[in-house]
């Protein structure tokens, strides 16, 4: 494990009928998280879960969110080809 990995515990508590666990200070601010923000949780297939605060944007009222998913896949695709038209 490296120096800069720091490890926090937490129980799991039981909140009415489900199951949950605060957060310490030290992640809540390492995720630059407030209070009334959305967070993420990512399932990865290793077993671990990533959390991420969510970063929305604020579309445009005429540009939709499978536009921009179009967009971000073709970016994506193309990126080389786009870094070199964007060198000529």
């Amino acid at each position: 494990m490296s120096a800069d990995v720091m490890n926090l515990e937490r129980k799991v508590i039981k909140f009415g009928n489900s199951l949950g666990s605060t957060f310490p200070k030290k992640v809540l601010n390492h995720l630059n998280v407030q209070h009334g923000d959305q967070i993420i949780y990512r399932l990865n297939d290793d077993g671990t879960v990533t959390i991420e605060k969510q970063t929305k944007v604020n579309l445009p009222h005429h540009i939709d969110l499978d536009f921009i998913n179009t967009v971000s896949e073709v970016i994506d695709e193309y990126d080389e080809a786009i870094k070199k038209l964007a060198k000529r």
